[in-house]
């Protein structure tokens, strides 16, 4: 627009010089005449200036009306000095910690009912855990050359693990409902350890010797603690009663690191070790927390102990990531 007005100009300038030269020289009484066009010409360029002055040329919009696109920007516009706005970076105490809810955990536990341990009409001892707890010890004398059958229900994939002691010579036979036997008394074992395979019950023998026995037969089937989807970290809740202890189990990979903590840690106490049997903290230690990296893939036994005579209601937070 800019150049088509200046050549306009120019050309009228042409025309306006132009025809100056073809009139005739001028002699005092024409002086008029040049005087007139030379006014038109200057009157000319000021009209133009004018314009120019009061009518920018625009810069057209983009076709979404929104500002120019980058090619319309003069090469010489210089960027702000102004810092870019920056969403600020929140401080770590600004992102709330994933909570984790309060879990309480329903096991699935041996028949439980509570008093004296019932004998069936063919001679087998239903062993009963109290409601809520994890273990129960079997303590009597059995006489001498004499075999004593307890009756034990599972479901499946449940552990069960097996502690008998004894003054004198005794042993231990495994079998299932389905006749299926685990261990016979040949093997001579004080301690077994395994998952139910099938629903039902299980079969306990105790055998004896020449001599009567006062056995103290524990069983352990240790409530399975598993986090939600996409948690790391729970809190389970449990009861123990004064003297007793409560079995957790739960399943951690090779390289993880476990976490434990009690609470009230006052009149407890904590031990963890692999379901095969390796310790990783020993009750004797007496400690309400534990942290280290697991040596294996596998399933971990977590036992607290109330070392008082009160039942205490229990809190154990587990962390594993």
């Amino acid at each position: 627009m800019k150049k088509r007005k200046l050549i306009l100009t120019i050309s009228l300038l042409v025309m306006i010089l132009l025809a100056g030269c073809n009139l005739p020289k001028s002699t005092p009484e024409d002086g008029g005449s040049l005087t007139q066009i030379a006014l038109f010409a200057q009157a000319t360029l000021t009209k133009f200036a004018l314009q120019q002055q009061e009518t920018p040329v625009p810069i057209q919009p983009t076709m979404n009306g929104s500002s120019p696109e980058p090619s319309q920007v003069p090469a010489t516009l210089a960027p702000t000095d102004e810092p870019q706005a920056q969403a600020p970076t929140p401080n770590a105490t600004a992102i709330p910690a994933t909570e984790v809810p309060m879990v309480t955990i329903t096991p699935v536990y041996p028949t439980a009912t509570s008093g004296p341990l019932p004998t069936t009409a063919t001679g087998v001892t239903r062993v009963s855990f109290d409601p809520g707890t994890t273990n129960y010890t079997v303590r009597e004398t059995i006489p001498a050359n004499t075999t004593k059958r307890y009756a034990l229900r599972l479901t499946q994939w449940q552990m069960l693990e097996i502690t008998l002691k004894s003054n004198t010579s005794a042993f231990i036979a495994v079998s299932t409902e389905n006749g299926k036997q685990l261990v016979d008394f040949s093997q001579k074992w004080l301690w077994y350890r395994d998952y139910a395979s099938e629903n039902g019950d299980w079969y306990l023998d105790v055998q004896t010797g020449a001599y009567a026995a006062d056995i103290n037969l524990s069983l352990m089937a240790p409530q399975r603690i598993s986090f939600e989807s996409g948690k790391d970290a729970l809190i389970a809740k449990a009861t123990i009663g004064g003297n007793r202890s409560h079995n957790f189990i739960a399943r951690a990979s090779k390289g993880q690191t476990m976490s434990i903590s009690l609470n009230p840690t006052s009149g407890l106490v904590l031990s963890v070790r692999r379901v095969t049997g390796e310790v990783l903290l020993a009750e004797s230690e007496g400690k309400t927390s534990f942290e280290g990296t697991l040596p294996d893939t596998g399933d971990y036994i977590i036992t607290v102990s109330n070392a008082t005579a009160n039942s205490l209601n229990i809190e154990l937070n587990l962390t594993i990531k």
